[in-house]
């Protein structure tokens, strides 16, 4: 049976559509912010894609290492501060222009500039980057974050992981809406084995392919990304400090290595997915037409953080308004990034009541489902 429900929804020529049109445009977008969105500007000389990612990576070997004081002073004393920092622009036009005066504008510099530089508005109007003559008590200079190369692998990470997540869960729900909807469309639930083992059997088996087939599809996405930033950034980067690579996270994770931010973000983002499943075959099992069960499905996923923005963000912050807060943040749409930045007492409340979400889906769900049959009987 489960082949069978596997084919169920590999045969869908709109689900076929979704993953083919996701995929494609996750590779797209990925390398957008890897090859085609980097650039160098190394004594008024122009490097672009891949031959900026190979320069890059000749100048930071040079202060690989524990990031410290020295390390920070030294690259701003040889390269100065980026002249393709502002409005950055990594089109050929846009560096040309930079580039009219010669300067620099690297991974370094660009990271000093970002991390550790005050900026000044100049007389004509310009910013100007300064670097404080003391740096001491910098929780990022004290030896217990490592500097190197990762290229556009933290900022750039998260931008093409969220647009690889939520273009999951939009096929997910595609996917799957039709599992128990198509059967009270076509009348098949009424033919469909009647006893109480039966039904709950077929629950399960299509609760378990449809979290099987939203979870092969999410990490398959996540190959992509990771591969690809593994092939143009190299192993090295995933040794660098997640925060100074760009994503931001709570200060008491500030220091985790960007892979092991990775790997904590695709796992959320897993299980994320797997109680979406639940929650779009929840909804299936009580929606008689497939438009009906695809439109639900997507306003379970979207809706509690449209909520949250729309009406609970205009509310007082009360213990009440916070506690709703948490739940529209612990649903699909919102989990694996703000389980990221949660503190480590907010994740357990946050996984629990994702968890909670997804019992009370396989519960109502099957209960709807089963008591469907019951009454066709």
């Amino acid at each position: 049976m489960i082949k069978t429900e596997i084919y169920r929804i590999i045969s869908r020529k709109t689900a076929l559509a979704a993953m083919l049109v996701t995929t494609l445009t996750v590779i797209y977008f990925s390398l957008g912010n890897t090859l085609w969105g980097e650039g160098v500007i190394d004594g008024g000389i122009i490097y672009h894609g891949e031959a900026a990612v190979a320069r890059d990576k000749e100048i930071t070997a040079a202060f690989t290492g524990p990031l410290t004081e020295d390390t920070v002073r030294a690259i701003w004393e040889k390269y100065g501060p980026p002249v393709n920092y502002d409005n950055r622009s990594t089109t050929l036009e846009g560096m040309t222009a930079a580039a009219a005066d010669g300067g620099n504008d690297n991974y370094c510099n660009r990271f000093v500039a970002k991390w550790f530089c005050r900026a000044i508005q100049g007389e004509d109007g310009e910013t100007v980057y300064v670097l404080p003559e003391d740096l001491t008590g910098n929780q990022y200079l004290q030896g217990n974050v490592w500097f190197g190369y990762a290229g556009n692998g933290g900022n750039g990470y998260w931008d093409i992981f969220l647009i690889a997540y939520i273009l999951a869960c939009v096929t997910i729900s595609i996917a799957l809406c039709p599992m128990f909807s198509e059967d009270y469309a076509f009348r098949t639930a009424d033919i469909i084995l009647a006893t109480e083992k039966g039904r709950i059997r077929l629950w399960w088996i299509r609760i378990l392919t449809g979290a099987g087939f939203a979870s092969l599809f999410y990490w398959m996405l996540c190959a992509i990304i990771f591969l690809e930033q593994l092939t143009i950034y190299g192993s090295e980067s995933l040794k660098v400090g997640s925060t100074l690579a760009g994503r931001t996270m709570h200060v008491e994770e500030g220091l985790m290595s960007l892979g092991r931010a990775i790997l904590l973000l695709y796992l959320s983002g897993w299980f994320s997915v797997v109680v979406l499943s639940i929650l779009v075959l929840a909804v299936s099992a009580g929606c008689r037409k497939t438009f009906s069960a695809l439109i639900i499905s997507l306003l379970v996923y979207m809706g509690p953080f449209a909520c949250m923005r729309v009406v609970l963000d205009m509310l007082p912050m009360g213990r009440v308004n916070a506690f709703f807060h948490y739940i529209c943040y612990a649903m699909p749409f919102s989990f694996p990034g703000i389980f990221l930045e949660a503190p480590s007492n907010a994740k357990g409340l946050l996984a629990g009541i994702a968890l909670t979400a997804a019992v009370l889906g396989l519960v109502l769900g099957g209960m709807r489902y089963c008591r469907h049959q019951v009454s066709r009987n």
